[in-house]
């Protein structure tokens, strides 16, 4: 089936794509690239700054060391457990971010200009070893990119967006798991609230049980009430100017508690004011474009692998046979 291809052009092409998509995620990635985002701590407006490329310096082990203490009570116990794990993971993100695309990048360089030789016609006889080269960073490479996407992955889906984690905080008042509070959960129209025909508006999560429900997660950063569209600002300014509409009302500040105001009982849905950055879609946007680069990457290094096979294995074929020449004897 595979006599009549290239196998060292496929070669060539497959290692030189995992180079280049390698090089562009270490470029993209959300993790490694030093960006910072302000949020929000507080209703006094209090601010921290979120910078994952400090989680490759947390302390997990004092996490683990607060869940083993003999006085700890159960809840505390699951709390420091939930810490650990979130601990764990994020700073498995970031050293995985940072090496397995390094590595990826490292390995293809070796196939591609290998390769590039051998289908230049130098160097055949070392054609077998290159396959060899192949097959072993097709594996290496398929492993560590495919455990960086799991943990990408699960992060980016399960994780409250933003959230900063701090262990020098424990044993004092202060929160140990920062989360923004400015980053509140909005129905699809924008709106914060909505009139549940009973007696008082409700938000999205109102009754939500499940875990963080309270909270925005990564991959909730792209949706559109999230990030500035001129479709809310506008409704937004036209229903604050007052005078010219009769629904300012509907427009609210963080004050508003969601109890039954006879003023604003006409409003299907309370608005914040919208957001006016898109900061939220940068972020997310960068991540999704890491995870799905991450995963061709993936592919391609079985490809990789699976052509080095071949290739190791045409070259130990075609490799000429030892033929003695017979000795002649003059009389």
């Amino acid at each position: 089936m595979f006599e009549k291809i290239n196998k060292t052009l496929v070669f060539l092409i497959i290692s030189t794509t995992v180079l280049v998509l390698s090089a562009v995620v270490i470029c993209i990635a959300p993790i490694i690239n030093n960006i910072e985002i302000e949020i929000e701590i507080d209703i006094l407006g209090n601010t921290k700054t979120w910078s994952p490329s400090n989680w490759r310096n947390m302390n997990c082990a004092i996490f683990a060391d607060q869940e083993k203490k003999y006085d700890v009570k159960l809840d505390e116990m699951q709390k420091f457990k939930k810490y650990k794990n979130l601990c764990y993971r994020q700073k498995a993100m970031y050293g995985l971010e940072y090496s397995a695309f390094i590595i990826n990048s490292i390995l293809a360089f070796i196939c591609t200009d290998l390769t590039l030789l051998h289908y230049l016609n130098v160097g055949k006889d070392f054609e077998k070893k290159t396959g060899l080269i192949g097959l072993i960073s097709g594996i290496i490479g398929f492993l560590i990119t495919l455990i960086y996407v799991c943990y990408s992955g699960y992060i980016f889906n399960n994780d409250v967006a933003y959230g900063i984690l701090e262990s020098s905080n424990i044993g004092t008042t202060a929160p140990i798991l920062y989360t923004p509070t400015n980053l509140l959960k909005l129905y699809p129209n924008g709106a914060r609230y909505k009139w549940d025909n009973g007696n008082k508006y409700i938000a999205i999560n109102e009754n939500d049980k499940e875990e963080n429900s309270e909270f925005l997660l990564y991959k909730d950063l792209g949706k559109k009430q999230y990030n500035y569209n001129s479709e809310y600002y506008e409704m937004y300014i036209k229903n604050d100017a007052r005078g010219s509409s009769t629904n300012f009302e509907c427009n609210i500040d963080k004050s508003f508690t969601g109890s039954l105001n006879s003023k604003i009982i006409t409003c299907d849905y309370l608005y914040y004011e919208p957001y006016d950055s898109v900061e939220n879609k940068y972020i997310y946007d960068r991540w999704v474009a890491s995870l799905i680069l991450s995963v061709i990457i993936v592919v391609c290094n079985l490809i990789l692998g699976f052509f080095g096979f071949l290739l190791f294995q045409n070259s130990e074929k075609t490799a000429p046979s030892t033929e003695h020449t017979p000795i002649q004897f003059k009389n």
